[in-house]
């Protein structure tokens, strides 16, 4: 009875090894994927931690599944200079975009939510303007200029960021004049914690070329 018709037999039970693996190709799964999370993030921001490990619940048939393996779905999400130190951001699945070509649906985000902490101390280079006063002797035409032209401010981010330039404190510097002359950058308002550096800059007074 076991060997009646054999061939015929061979051939159903292969064509059912055969029926099984379309089927199971195309029935969707479910499987968590690792996603690539991308803040853009404003040049005046840097990250004080390395970013968190995100994953993503996604439905789809094991074909679509295993190009995620070479080509990890993101998130991208724009981050402002006006962020504060510490931002909390929620994850939605319609956040993640899935590689071009992939036929899969975004079930779920883990975590559902991301807190980004951000470095509080920032630098950045300010020019620097003039406060002075020339008494001119000499009745020529006279520009000023600085050595350094401008300075580096040192502070908390959000201070740092009110501080476009900064202003050499009032004085009168008469010309014609051998002395090199130290003028104090003026911080007044800056705010605590901000620092100057250098707090002076040299006063470079000469007369403007004829013609």
């Amino acid at each position: 009875m076991f060997t009646d018709r054999l061939p015929l037999k061979g051939a159903a039970v292969l064509l059912a090894i055969v029926l099984w693996f379309v089927v199971n190709n195309k029935e969707p799964q479910v499987e968590l994927v690792p996603v690539r999370f991308t803040p853009v993030l404003d040049s005046s921001l840097a990250l004080r931690d390395p970013l968190p490990q995100v994953q993503a619940l996604v439905v789809g048939s094991p074909t679509e599944l295993i190009k995620l393996t070479a080509n990890e779905p993101t998130i991208r999400r724009q981050i402002t200079s006006d962020a504060p130190d510490t931002v909390v951001i929620d994850l939605r699945p319609d956040d993640v975009t899935l590689p071009e070509g992939v036929d899969a649906v975004v079930r779920e985000i883990r975590p559902q939510s991301l807190t980004l902490r951000f470095e509080t101390t920032w630098t950045r280079k300010a020019p620097v303007h003039s406060e002075i006063e020339v008494a001119n002797n000499m009745g020529t035409a006279l520009t000023t200029r600085f050595d350094p032209e401008s300075v580096q401010v040192t502070g908390p981010r959000r201070l740092v960021l009110r501080i476009p330039s900064v202003r050499t404190v009032k004085t009168i510097i008469p010309f014609p004049d051998s002395l090199p002359h130290l003028v104090d950058i003026d911080t007044t308002g800056f705010g605590a914690g901000v620092r100057v550096r250098p707090s002076q800059v040299k006063v470079l007074i000469t007369p403007v070329p004829n013609g």
